[in-house]
């Protein structure tokens, strides 16, 4: 039995329990409500902090790309100074960025260089003058099965002729082409890319397309829309510029003559087909010879990769340039790519 001044005691503690238990809660309170508005603040501090890295990163990246291009752009008017403004006679000694039937130049900058390919229009087949066999040889060179390449170099010749051909193969193109709702030129194509419309011509076989396999990863499959050409007016193909597969369009061209064509002229160009087959040490085949020159046209296309020194950022650009060898204005930009992709 409790006595009753220790009961006093005891009631005398119960208010003041009441009262500090209500203070600590707050404390609590209080502290988690800082630690909340402090994680709040480093999350924000963190999140800016990155906004900042990407805007920095994003202004450094247009800085570099706006050099880059204007590098680009300079390795193409650098082309086309050493193609349409040759120095004069008394000048033939000096050193030049480039001559006849060279196709990769460097053009060195104090802030970065421009790589530039320079492909005369004579290294191309012409859409409007080369023939069913020399096209469909072009086609299986860039893979097409011998059937289908034979059908789309048809195809293309029933495009680019007059219309009034009654034979089963014209009649079944004229069928398709009414189907599609449209109708063939039958004219000369006015652009590379005007063969797009015409049947069995996809956009992955001219332009190109990505394929994946599992030992080799993914790897990009070349069109043939780069072998192709309206300028060059001429069924041959020039041996300076000609990719492997154009020089294979050439019928009794090989592959076992072809690549040791590509990998010679890298030392130096050919100055005519007897220098070229005195270099390799072998016999041209008699088909070959109509459709193979050293000779060029007046139009060029260049290609110029900007690249900065110290950067991985590139730009690339493309000009389709018609070169007269006379009169104040030397050369004429027919077409102009910015931001070229491969």
């Amino acid at each position: 039995m409790q006595t009753p001044g220790r009961n006093r005691k005891c009631a005398s503690l119960n208010p003041e329990s009441r009262i500090l238990k209500p203070a600590f809660a707050d404390a609590g309170v209080a502290l988690l409500a800082v630690m909340s508005a402090v994680s709040v603040m480093i999350l924000v501090a963190l999140v800016f902090s990155g906004s900042v890295q990407i805007e920095t990163r994003t202004a450094i990246y247009r800085k570099e790309a706006t050099q880059a291009y204007a590098l680009a752009a300079g390795g193409v008017d650098a082309a086309i100074l050493e193609i349409a403004y040759p120095p004069a006679a008394d000048q033939q000694d000096q050193p030049r960025l480039w001559e006849k039937g060279q196709s990769l130049v460097r053009v060195p900058y104090e802030q970065g260089k421009a790589l530039v390919q320079i492909v005369n229009e004579t290294g191309k087949v012409d859409l409007n003058t080369a023939g069913r066999e020399q096209l469909a040889r072009l086609f299986r060179a860039r893979g097409l099965e011998p059937a289908e390449a034979a059908q789309v170099a048809a195809a293309i010749d029933h495009w680019r002729n007059p219309a009034g051909t009654d034979d089963s193969e014209s009649e079944a193109l004229e069928e398709y082409y009414r189907d599609a709702g449209y109708r063939p030129a039958h004219n000369r194509f006015g652009s590379v890319e005007e063969v797009l419309r015409v049947r069995g011509i996809s956009r992955d076989i001219l332009y190109g397309a990505a394929e994946f396999s599992r030992q080799k990863g993914i790897r990009y499959k070349y069109g043939v829309g780069q072998d192709l050409t309206i300028y060059s007016k001429s069924p041959q193909v020039n041996v300076n510029y000609a990719s492997e597969e154009v020089l294979l369009s050439a019928p009794g061209v090989t592959e076992e003559l072809a690549e040791p064509i590509v990998r010679e002229r890298t030392n130096k160009p050919f100055k005519s087909l007897e220098e070229l087959a005195q270099r390799l040490g072998v016999s041209l085949p008699d088909k070959a010879l109509p459709f193979l020159t050293t000779e060029t046209c007046q139009t060029y296309s260049i290609v110029s990769v900007g690249a900065v020194n110290g950067s991985r950022v590139r730009r690339t650009v493309k000009a389709v340039v018609q070169v007269t060898p006379q009169g104040p204005a030397r050369h004429r930009i027919i077409a102009w790519y910015d931001d070229l992709t491969d």
